[in-house]
């Protein structure tokens, strides 16, 4: 068991990483906000800036298409039960639920970035940290824990992968050419990546039994992963997992420094009716890293349990569990994984000479394990050439009313605050005398203060 969660923990560190990008929906539409440039790259701020490392731009995102508080609680007249209670019935949980439940965990730190405007472009170039990570989970999990009924429950959809990486990047956006009917502005990112770990799991077998006489499970697969602390050269075949191949040292983790990549993002923006509508679209985060066969490893996980009651009479528990975690030799060296592919779609209506506008983004990321769409209907203000707003509410995903967005934006001279969030709980319930939000199945959180450059500017 030691070993086992060992390995889970050093997944886990693969994973949490430092701040998808996480992706502002909110911010999209927000002319003063540079995050808005990394949902489109022909959407570019109203002034320069300068972004300081972590205060300048911090985004944490966490999105399902299962885990809420109203599929998991209910009520049972005067109180709050959980789905495991007896009074709710095996077809009012599971009725709730998709086939395959999908979990996405994205964060994103700055560490630098500068934006500018010349005469007719503007240029920003930078370094993130980043970290993606999706789950999957069989639904039939869920329908093992609360019916318990005889029969074969199917979990082979269960899946995890995990990517932490550096990017630098360097991005252009211009006017490319003036309609008759419209002006069209385009945008280009190119990302150098530096992959620093990477971890996946590769399930061949995963079920559980349920008879009258035992509860049983198997679990049987491939634990991959690849990252600068990693030490293929202290695996050996068939031995238990070893603590032994992580190496720490500083000049073993300087010298693997291999892991390379490539990204670009690419978009378009469209004015038509004298700039009351635009319409855009933008791919973000199409590209690749490639991991060196140097720090790669691996592991067969195998393991099995059953449970066949308690005798009451000598209080002895009859069950059993075992789990196997053998390393092996990889023999296919190196490989390449593929990032988080976004694609945004936005269309913005204006009115008030452009104080007010009406928004909708259809967003879609292309994880490992799932893909996750989203639609946010939002209504923009913009009072003044240095404050704007956006409140908004993100209609796809099974999120229902009750769950809305707001950003705040001060961009004046010298200055860029913003801070924003796309899933706020206005419904609560209490359960144990703690209040937990009632339709909630997703989180984000954008902060950043930046410093800008020079007066406000178009590519005009």
């Amino acid at each position: 068991m030691k070993r086992f969660l060992y390995i889970i923990l050093c997944i886990a560190a693969a994973m949490v990483g430092n701040p998808v990008a996480a992706q502002m929906h909110s911010a999209y539409f927000m002319e003063g906000s540079y995050f808005r440039n990394e949902l489109n790259p022909a959407l570019a701020p109203t002034r320069g800036y300068v972004a300081l490392p972590v205060i300048s731009g911090t985004a944490i995102n966490l999105s399902n298409n299962f885990l809420s508080v109203n599929n998991f609680f209910y009520k049972n007249g005067s109180e709050v039960v959980t789905a495991l209670h007896e009074s709710v019935s095996a077809d009012q949980f599971l009725g709730k639920l998709p086939e395959t439940g999908k979990i996405a965990a994205n964060v994103n730190t700055n560490i630098l970035g500068v934006g500018f405007y010349t005469q007719r472009s503007f240029w920003n170039f930078g370094i993130n940290l980043r970290s993606n990570n999706d789950f999957s989970l069989s639904k039939d999990l869920f329908r093992v824990l609360k019916s318990l009924g005889n029969g074969y429950y199917d979990l082979d959809k269960t899946a995890i992968s995990s990517t932490t990486y550096a990017e630098a990047y360097l991005g252009n956006t211009r006017k490319v050419a003036d309609f008759d009917f419209g002006t069209l502005t385009a945008g280009a990112k190119v990302k150098f990546l530096i992959g620093l770990a990477n971890a996946s799991t590769d399930i061949d077998q995963i079920y559980a039994t349920v008879s009258a006489e035992e509860v049983a499970g198997h679990l049987q697969g491939v634990i991959r992963a690849n990252g600068l602390i990693f030490d293929p050269s202290k695996v050996v075949a068939g031995e238990e997992f070893s603590d032994e191949i992580i190496n720490d040292d500083i000049n073993y983790i300087l010298k693997n420094f291999k892991n390379f990549g490539a990204a670009i993002d690419l978009g378009a923006e469209l004015t038509l009716l004298d700039d009351r509508l635009r319409v855009s679209a933008a791919v973000v985060d199409l590209g690749f890293i490639k991991w060196s066969p140097n720090t790669h490893v691996a592991a067969d996980a195998y393991a099995d349990f059953y449970f066949k009651g308690v005798n009451f009479d000598t209080e002895e528990t009859d069950s059993n569990s075992e789990f196997e975690l053998c390393m092996q030799k990889v023999t296919k060296g190196g490989y390449s994984t593929r990032l988080n592919c976004s694609v945004n779609l936005g269309a913005e209506y204006n009115v008030l000479e452009d104080r007010i506008g009406f928004g909708l983004l259809s967003h879609t990321e292309f994880c490992q394990t799932a893909t996750i769409s989203e639609l946010t209907a939002s209504v923009n203000f913009r009072p003044s050439n240095w404050f704007s707003a956006t409140v908004s509410h993100t209609l796809l995903n099974r999120n229902r009313l009750g769950i809305f967005g707001l950003a705040l934006n001060l961009h004046p001279r010298g200055l860029n605050f913003f801070v924003g969030a796309d899933y706020i709980p206005t419904k609560m319930v209490k359960h144990k005398e703690v209040s937990v939000p009632y339709n909630l199945k997703s989180f984000n959180m954008y902060l950043g203060l930046g410093f800008n450059l020079g007066g406000a500017k178009d590519l005009d």
